[in-house]
C-alpha cells in the first residue's frame, strides 16, 4: 500500500481503517482513485486541523482575556461615574480629576478596541467554515444548519460547535436516507448512505436497482450514479453498521474523480 494512503488511513478511527483499508486491499482495479481520493483527505484533513490550531489560539486568548476585560470595563464605569459625582457635586474641576478620568476613559477605548479584535477573529472563523461547508457530506450540512438557527446570537460558541460535529462525523461510520433523482430521470427514488467519514460515501436502494458513490470534487459534494459497484456490498456494508449481521470485511470502490455525471440531491 502507497504512503498517501497510509496517511490516509491514519485519520480515521479503527472500525474506519479497517473498512477503508480492506476496500482498498480488496478492489485493485480502483487503486489510482483510491489514491487520488487519498489526496483528498489528506487535504481536507489538513485544512480541519488548520482550522482547529486557530480555534484553539483563539479560545485560550478569548476564556483568558474576556473575563478579565469584563471585569477592568466594570471597575472602570465604576469609578467614572464616582469622578462624575464628585465633580458635580463640587462645583469645579480640578485638574488632577480631569487627567484621571481621560486616563480611564482611554483605558476603556483599548479595552473596548481589543474585544472588537477577537470579535474580528470570530468572523474571519466563521467566513473559513462557511466557504468550507460545500465540501461536507449533506447530513452534516444539516447540523451546521440547525446550529446556525440554534445559537446564532453566540458566534464564538456557534463555531466550536460546527467544528465539533466536523470532527465527530470524520470519525465515524455515518448512515443516512434522503432522496436521489437518476440521470434522466423526474423522479427521485429513496436510498441508503453509507458515509465513511467526511469525504467518501456509497448508496443503493433498496432494491439494489440503483447504486453510485458520493465524494468532493472541485470544492463541493457530489452524488454519482453508478452502474459499476455491488448493491449487496452497500447494503451489507449497511447492515454491518447498524449491528443486523456479525461485523465483516465488505470491500467498497473508491470514487474516481473523472467519473461523470454529478447528481444533486
Amino acid at each position: 500500500m502507497n504512503r498517501p494512503v497510509l496517511h490516509a488511513l491514519k485519520q480515521f478511527s479503527f472500525p474506519c481503517r479497517v473498512l477503508l483499508a480492506s476496500a482498498i486491499c480488496l478492489t485493485p482495479s480502483v487503486s489510482l482513485a483510491a489514491d487520488t481520493t487519498a489526496h483528498q483527505i489528506d487535504d481536507l484533513t489538513r485544512q480541519w486541523l488548520q482550522t482547529e490550531q486557530q480555534t484553539t489560539r483563539l479560545i485560550t486568548r478569548w476564556q483568558e482575556e474576556k473575563p478579565l476585560a469584563e471585569q477592568r470595563l466594570e471597575l472602570l464605569r465604576a469609578e467614572k461615574e464616582q469622578l462624575t459625582n464628585m465633580l458635580e457635586r463640587r462645583d469645579q474641576k480640578g485638574d488632577e480629576v480631569d487627567q484621571k478620568r481621560e486616563e480611564l476613559l482611554q483605558q476603556q477605548s483599548e479595552l473596548e478596541a481589543e474585544q472588537a479584535g477577537t470579535e474580528a477573529l470570530i468572523s474571519a472563523l466563521a467566513a473559513r467554515l462557511d466557504a468550507f461547508k460545500p465540501m461536507l457530506p449533506p447530513p452534516l450540512q444539516s447540523t451546521w444548519d440547525s446550529a446556525a438557527g440554534e445559537d446564532s446570537s453566540n458566534q464564538l460558541r456557534l463555531q466550536l460547535a460546527r467544528l465539533s460535529s466536523l470532527k465527530e462525523f470524520n470519525e465515524r461510520v455515518t448512515l443516512h436516507s434522503m432522496r436521489l433523482t437518476p440521470d434522466e430521470a423526474t423522479d427521485s427514488v429513496l436510498v441508503r448512505q453509507v458515509y465513511l467519514g467526511a469525504s467518501q460515501a456509497w448508496f443503493s436502494s433498496a432494491d439494489g436497482t440503483y447504486t453510485g458513490t458520493g465524494s468532493v470534487e472541485d470544492g463541493q459534494w457530489v452524488w454519482r450514479f453508478r452502474d459499476d459497484i455491488d448493491s449487496d456490498a452497500v447494503l451489507r456494508a449497511i447492515a454491518v453498521a447498524e449491528k443486523q449481521v456479525p461485523a465483516a470485511i465488505v470491500p467498497l470502490p473508491f470514487t474516481s474523480v473523472s467519473a461523470k455525471g454529478a447528481v444533486q440531491p
